[in-house]
């Protein structure tokens, strides 16, 4: 294996790892983080099976980024095609549009941007076979990852209960 297909796969392993929530308490929470350095990071507010839809959205990228990353090993371009066309612009259409309302324009941007270059990378994969060209590709999309995961955070929020009818029957 040739040393600048090592040197991009280890910058492509290293932005993937970059992209980890920072490590807190097993159970999520960050009880034992410094208090002078709290999370700053935007929070999208989501009811829960929004929040559920968010997340598996983002755990779909890092399964194809890893099928990709063993296609690459293998310099098998096909399956590079077609892993990255799985999480491409048809794949964007996935979260009901309530949910993409809730989300900020930026937020939706860069989900957008990340949809497009698996786009791309299938298509450039096809086309010009070249591992390092897709390699530098999946490092440029995973930039887009980590300012996104730098600028936000997603809360859960539950449902407002509609209120309760007045005995009166008001």
């Amino acid at each position: 294996m040739n040393t600048k297909f090592l040197s991009g796969l280890t910058a492509v392993a290293l932005a993937a790892l970059l992209a980890l929530p920072a490590p807190g308490r097993a159970d999520g929470s960050k009880k034992d983080a410094p208090a002078a350095d709290p999370d700053r990071r935007l929070a999208l507010k989501l009811l829960p099976h929004e929040r559920d839809l968010v997340l598996q959205e983002m755990r779909n990228f890092l399964t194809v980024l890893q099928t990709i990353m063993d296609a690459l090993l293998r310099n098998d371009m096909a399956t590079v095609a077609k892993a990255a066309r799985t999480m491409g612009s048809g794949a964007a259409n996935e979260i009901p549009p309530e949910t993409v309302a809730k989300l900020p324009d930026n937020f939706k941007q860069m989900a957008g941007t990340v949809h497009m270059a698996f786009d791309t990378i299938a298509l450039d994969a096809e086309a010009l076979g070249d591992t390092n060209h897709t390699l530098g590709q999946l490092n440029g999309m995973l930039q887009t990852c980590n300012a996104c995961h730098s600028t936000y955070q997603v809360h859960m929020v539950q449902p407002r209960r509609a209120a309760a009818p007045k005995k009166d029957g008001r």
